[in-house]
């Protein structure tokens, strides 16, 4: 099996989970995309729970429903109080320590997370990337693509025009929203309707079925 999620959240009593929820995308998804080929036998999908008063008795991982799951000591009072750039580094070293403790108790291989790790901070924890490739416009003068920045504050797609030897020409922001709602940028799909409009759609199963027109002005 291939890891496919990996979710970092509160207890569900913890009095920080509505404040922690939002932010605690980004991080897991950028170490989550230097292993997507990992292999991890039994289990698709990892949670790690952070709280400041986990007892010594859950620090072991744990299989829930077949998840797997670890528990990290995290002070989340301190967490509140610094910048975003240490708030994701304070991210990093609880999932990283998580996804550790688990390759641990399950015999995984773990050069690849710590590869992973030293990944995530090479990028200064800045999870940037391209959608896919650009695709040509019918008239043939044209190319578009997507760019994405996934913050822990903002979630953000803009549009990339080129010309058809690749110079960009423009970089349009087209959608911003809260980054726990980034997911289904994994999953767009989009096309040229004519030599002036781009269609971009939501093709994720459990996504809105949203669709964005992109106009190209020449």
């Amino acid at each position: 099996m291939k890891l496919t999620q990996i979710d970092l959240r509160t207890t569900f009593k913890s009095d920080y989970t509505e404040k922690f929820a939002p932010e605690s995308w980004t991080v897991a998804e950028l170490y989550w995309s230097y292993l997507r080929e990992y292999s991890t036998p039994n289990f698709q999908k990892v949670n790690i729970f952070v709280s400041d008063y986990f007892e010594d008795s859950l620090t072991e991982p744990m299989q829930v429903k077949g998840f797997k799951e670890a528990f990290i000591n995290f002070d989340l009072a301190k967490y509140f109080s610094l910048d975003k750039l240490e708030k994701k580094r304070m991210q990093l070293e609880a999932i990283h320590n998580g996804m550790m403790q688990i390759a641990e108790h399950e015999k995984w291989e773990k050069q690849p997370l710590i590869d992973a790790y030293n990944n995530c901070l090479e990028k200064n924890l800045e999870y940037q990337f391209f959608v896919g490739t650009p695709k040509l416009s019918p008239d043939k003068k044209h190319k578009i693509n997507f760019w994405c920045n996934w913050d822990i504050d903002v979630f953000e797609v803009y549009s990339v025009l080129y010309d058809k030897n690749n110079n960009e020409i423009e970089r349009k922001k087209i959608i911003e929203r809260s980054p726990y709602d980034g997911e289904f940028i994994y999953y767009a799909k989009w096309k040229w309707l004519d030599h002036t409009k781009v269609l971009l759609e939501d093709k994720y199963k459990y996504g809105n079925n949203e669709k964005w027109e992109i106009e190209i002005k020449p």
